[in-house]
């Protein structure tokens, strides 16, 4: 078993990016991204507590699911895929616009580079006020770097065990 290497990437200060390489096949990452019943097992920070609704194993752009999370209390998050790229990229809008995205870029070598994004450039709160610096605030943005971490590193335990 390897450690995992975990590298923050310089973005846009509304925007959080790391990556990971790891011995896997592209698909096998993919599959796990784009089943949201597999969501809790990749979730780094532990809010993810299962689906609600949307159970497809392989999320096409369009979809919508429903899944229950627990920050500090219970409630359900539905967001949307806007991206879709077979065993490539996924990425869904969630409600208040800001993003989540996996990107994975085969290395040709038996390993993958996988990247984790969260994107609150473009979200808003009531449709208008910026949520950046909302989320700031609130430790979004630093709950969200740990739990990119996190996830990355759960990748490395599920397969390279």
């Amino acid at each position: 078993m390897t450690t995992a290497q975990i590298k923050f990437l310089e973005t846009d200060p509304s925007m959080i990016s790391a990556e990971t390489t790891l011995r896997a096949a592209a698909s096998d990452v993919y599959a796990l991204i784009a089943d949201p019943a597999r969501h809790a097992e990749l979730d780094g920070g532990g809010s993810v507590r299962g689906l609600v609704s949307g159970d497809t194993p392989e999320l096409r752009e369009g979809d919508t699911f429903t899944e229950k999370m627990f920050l500090g209390i219970p409630y359900r998050m539905s967001p949307t895929v806007v991206r879709a790229e077979k065993n490539q990229a996924l990425s869904w809008r969630m409600p208040a616009d800001h993003y989540w995205t996996w990107e994975i870029a085969d290395n040709h070598d038996g390993t993958v580079t996988v990247r984790e994004t969260w994107d609150a450039s473009e979200a808003k709160i009531f449709g208008f006020i910026p949520a950046a610096p909302v989320f700031r605030t609130v430790g979004a943005f630093a709950r969200n770097r740990r739990n990119i971490a996190l996830s990355l590193a759960k990748l490395h335990r599920t397969f390279e065990g």
